[in-house]
């Protein structure tokens, strides 16, 4: 089925001139939000969704094989080691026996399969979804290969008058490997990121340790840059009781949206009871910020060089990024719930 005849269902629609094209760059399998995201995304008629990259989160996998292999890690993953696991000494052979370590190279495709499997169930055959970089780009600077990369440069360069939007629902490496392709295109688009830590410090935060050398090429290139970051992104909390109200009975998608959240949710580790029962859709501001350009919610920064540590330190000759304070929750989470329960909610 076509995404249109599926958005005809929301009795209104938009002329192809006025919406904007969109492209998604997604982690689709690392944590249980994006897939209401990129939901979100694709049932609104404002956007033209043009494709969707399939991207990696190789920052643990990467992290667990640098623990076995005894190679030093760096400040990032320092930070991270201390607040996980203190001064416990760290098992190897717990490591290597966990899933997380044998998918060093793997997370791509655990993206771009649960892609297929997330435009199946929402009855979606017209959607481009394509394979990102497998990895963060090499400390020689060595590009990874990325077909999304390339997509990214095919529709940037494009003839259309209509704005062009990347949104980074994780690592930000493909954006970066279509801006050293192609430094051109840092004109034809405007890359809204969901990353980085809080102003003015910065630190570790799940995004961009990904991939920071790729941050720093995307805040060091010309190209407009919206950031939400962790101090707003975390403010996007659900219940799962308002979930399996909202979501759970909107057919097959809707069901599945719901169990994959709860499923996730028992892997983790809650740190108090407070939170057991609530989660952050943290990836769903990348639609808000396209959909209510209230200046009142962001402010303009000098675009920060990362350190290795993820902390932020001055850029020389630094352009202007859109740093969000805060977006509208209610507005997000009402239009999404809308918008699954019109399109695939029983009558």
């Amino acid at each position: 089925m076509k995404r249109e005849e599926i958005l005809s269902r929301l009795g209104y629609s938009l002329p192809k001139e006025r919406r904007r094209r969109v492209i998604l760059s997604t982690d689709l399998k690392n944590e249980a939000d994006d897939q209401y995201a990129v939901m979100h995304h694709l049932l609104t008629p404002g956007e033209d969704v043009v494709g969707i990259v399939a991207a990696h989160f190789e920052w643990f996998p990467r992290l667990m094989h640098k623990l076995v292999e005894g190679v030093e890690p760096d400040t990032c993953d320092k930070a991270f080691c201390k607040s996980a696991f203190g001064d416990r000494k760290i098992d190897k052979s717990l490591i290597e026996g966990s899933g997380i370590y044998h998918s060093r190279f793997k997370t791509m495709e655990q993206s771009y399969e649960e892609g297929k499997l997330l435009l199946e169930l929402a009855e979606m055959d017209d959607v481009p979804l394509l394979r990102g970089a497998t990895r963060e780009i090499a400390e020689d600077g060595t590009l990874p290969e990325s077909e999304g990369s390339d997509f990214i440069v095919q529709e940037a360069m494009k003839e259309d008058s209509r704005p062009l939007y990347v949104c980074v629902l994780g690592s930000i490496t493909d954006v970066a490997v279509a801006l050293k392709k192609e430094p051109k295109i840092a004109e034809k688009m405007t890359v809204v990121w969901i990353g980085g830590g809080p102003y003015p410090a910065g630190g570790v935060e799940f995004n961009l340790c990904q991939d920071i050398q790729a941050a720093n090429i995307v805040f060091g290139s010309p190209v407009p840059v919206w950031q939400v970051n962790q101090t707003v992104y975390g403010m996007m909390k659900v219940t799962f009781a308002e979930l399996e109200a909202r979501v759970s009975h909107c057919g097959k998608l809707g069901k599945y949206l719901f169990d994959q959240l709860i499923e996730f949710s028992k892997t983790q580790r809650m740190m108090d009871g407070t939170r057991r029962e609530v989660w952050a859709l943290g990836d769903s501001p990348s639609l808000t910020v396209l959909m209510d350009e209230n200046p009142d919610r962001y402010e303009l920064k000098p675009a920060p060089f990362f350190n290795d540590d993820a902390t932020h330190a001055p850029r020389e000759n630094a352009k202007l990024v859109r740093v969000y304070k805060d977006v509208d929750v209610r507005l997000t989470f009402e239009d999404m719930y809308a918008k699954l329960k019109t399109c695939y909610g029983k009558n």
